[in-house]
């Protein structure tokens, strides 16, 4: 079942505080036109059933999401919609975890704004599923929480590269994969925006001989999955997070790879954090970073990204 709070429909969580739709269809009609769309990503929240939790550099990691929210509503009338990639939980996707990060994002249902998650190795496919309620519809792909968000101006694949619980590496799947290959063989026009949480990475077997091969710490899959976007032409951008490290990889004849900063658990505190704007159109997309820390020196750093 992919993951979605649904914020017109009358079905509520915990007296009003989420409400749970499931379609392949999405439509983004907030904050839209006919050229342009924008939308919040955030990623790697890492929220706790206790609020006041600090990750290892002291920092509240409920705080901080609240502060970005802050941000995002300030803009809300402009946004088509957010996306939480992965990591929303704190550590092993506790139902109590949920319940806490389901609370904090209350004013955005408030607001109407649509909100869509992927899943990343801390949280639990199945708690996860059960803290937002009853559900209609199902994933496209079995044991995985994937979908279809279609906007007038491009589609967004939400994957699920939710492996082991609490476990480093991701992993895609080929069920996975071969969903994600018909449909960009059946919207071959349409710009097409892949967002999920682990980063590509290829196997290294450096060291001396009969060493075991170095651990991956991102996609197990990573070969098959570049090989498929890049052949596909509609693919534009692979959007992930988990390394809690904003960086940008412009592709030459490939996706755009995005490295998303860390909304709430921070690794390095000299390292950006916060969110990023992205505003689409028929032809590229232009991302801004939204630090928290307004004094940093990437805040407010923008790069325009054309279309291959």
């Amino acid at each position: 079942m992919p993951l979605h709070l649904d914020l017109h429909s009358r079905r509520r969580f915990l007296g009003g505080s989420a409400v749970l739709a499931l379609s392949s269809f999405f439509p983004a009609s907030r904050g839209a036109t006919a050229e342009r769309e924008h939308w919040a990503l955030l990623s790697d929240t890492h929220i706790a059933a206790d609020p006041a939790l600090k990750s290892r550099q002291g920092i509240n990691m409920a705080d901080h999401l609240k502060k970005v929210l802050g941000e995002v509503l300030a803009e809300k009338e402009t946004l088509s919609g957010v996306i939480i990639d992965g990591d929303c939980a704190y550590n092993t996707g506790q139902p109590g975890d949920y319940a806490t990060l389901l609370g904090i994002l209350d004013p955005l249902r408030e607001a109407g704004l649509p909100v869509h998650f992927s899943l990343g190795n801390h949280d639990d496919r199945e708690v996860f599923s059960a803290a937002l309620g009853e559900a209609t519809g199902q994933s496209p792909v079995v044991g995985k929480h994937c979908t279809l968000i279609e906007t007038p101006l491009v589609n967004w694949i939400l994957l699920d590269s939710l492996r082991f619980v609490n476990k480093v590496e991701g992993e895609l799947g080929s069920d996975q994969l071969a969903w994600v290959d018909k449909l960009l063989a059946a919207n071959p026009n349409k710009p097409t925006l892949l967002i999920g949480h682990h980063y590509p990475e290829t196997p290294r077997s450096e060291g001396a001989p009969g060493d075991a091969e170095a651990k991956v710490s991102g996609l197990v899959d990573s070969k098959p999955f570049l090989d498929l976007i890049t052949r596909h032409s509609a693919a534009k951008v692979f959007i992930y997070g988990h390394s809690h490290n904003w960086h940008l990889k412009k592709g030459e004849g490939a996706p755009h790879q995005i490295n998303l900063p860390p909304t709430s658990y921070v690794f390095n505190p000299s390292l950006p954090s916060g969110w990023v704007r992205a505003a689409l159109s028929a032809t590229g997309m232009s991302l801004e970073l939204r630090t928290l820390d307004p004094s940093h020196p990437k805040h407010g750093e923008t790069h325009e990204l054309a279309w291959r």
